[in-house]
């Protein structure tokens, strides 16, 4: 059994040599902190939405969070936190992972993918930078941690989710209250006001939309409802994979609401589809 490398300059070795000119991205280390490297060589790396992270771990603190994904993945997490667009990427054994795909959760795809990789030194802000660094050559987080984090994310996001389906009555009451508030009053916003709207927006979504795929499935091909569930299933993933990327909290707001309005326009269309005869 070949003996790990605890250095700093082993785990430098082996993030580099995901490069195809290992020392190109070591003088990327040196001028900018920063060095892109392809996935699928040296790790895969899996991008989780801090909406699915935080949720999983019931807070949004770096502390908090920090210490619930070292016992969970133990393994390297990279944190970029640029303004609204706050991912995490968890570098994983190449060739595992490969069932994510969603815009919350997806396996980056090997080497076609190029990673912005922190140096292994790079533990702190401004920019992305290890939340938890590589301890050795070949430390990757456990596969089944990420996908833990993964679903206990998605089911603590959502709340209110039951077996015989979503709660719309629930989830109808939960988005007029996010509509509820006014964007244009800045002054009265947080950033984690913003964010917990966002989440709970962004849950209740990802409760209806398999619904809403079950549905389809089921309706006949000819069935002129069918064009309509369609319609919503791709607003839905339209609204799930957008962003908000700028730093002023009422756009965040506006963002928030958004997913909140796709919501109830799911829900009524699901009632509608549930009522009797159908929809009109």
């Amino acid at each position: 059994m070949n003996r790990i490398s605890t250095s700093a300059s082993g785990v430098s070795r082996w993030l580099a040599s995901a490069h195809p000119v290992p020392s190109a991205a070591r003088q990327e280390w040196a001028v900018g902190g920063l060095a892109m490297l392809p996935t699928g060589r040296a790790f895969d790396t899996v991008r989780i939405a801090a909406a699915i992270v935080h949720a999983a771990a019931q807070s949004g603190d770096a502390g908090e969070v920090g210490a619930y994904l070292a016992r969970t993945l133990d393994g390297p997490v990279i944190h970029d936190a640029y303004a609204a667009s706050v991912r995490y990427y968890a570098l994983v054994p190449p060739g595992s992972c490969t069932h994510h795909d969603t815009p919350d959760a997806q396996l980056l795809t090997p080497e076609v993918t190029w990673l912005g990789v922190p140096a292994p030194h790079r533990t702190t802000r401004p920019g992305p930078y290890w939340l938890h660094p590589p301890r050795h050559r070949e430390d990757h987080c456990l596969p089944a941690g990420v996908d833990s984090v993964i679903r206990l994310g998605r089911r603590r996001a959502a709340g209110h989710a039951v077996a015989t389906g979503p709660d719309l009555t629930a989830i109808e009451g939960l988005c007029r209250g996010l509509l509820g508030g006014s964007p244009a009053r800045a002054e009265t916003l947080s950033l984690k006001a913003a964010t917990d709207s966002t989440l709970r927006a962004r849950g209740c979504l990802m409760v209806l939309v398999p619904t809403l795929q079950d549905t389809e499935f089921r309706l006949p091909t000819d069935d002129p409802a069918r064009s309509r569930v369609l319609l919503g299933v791709t607003e839905a993933h339209r609204q799930l994979n957008a962003t908000s990327e700028s730093a002023d909290l009422s756009e965040q707001y506006a963002h928030a609401q958004r997913l909140a309005r796709c919501c109830l326009d799911t829900v009524q269309l699901l009632r509608v589809l549930a009522a009797p005869g159908g929809p009109q």
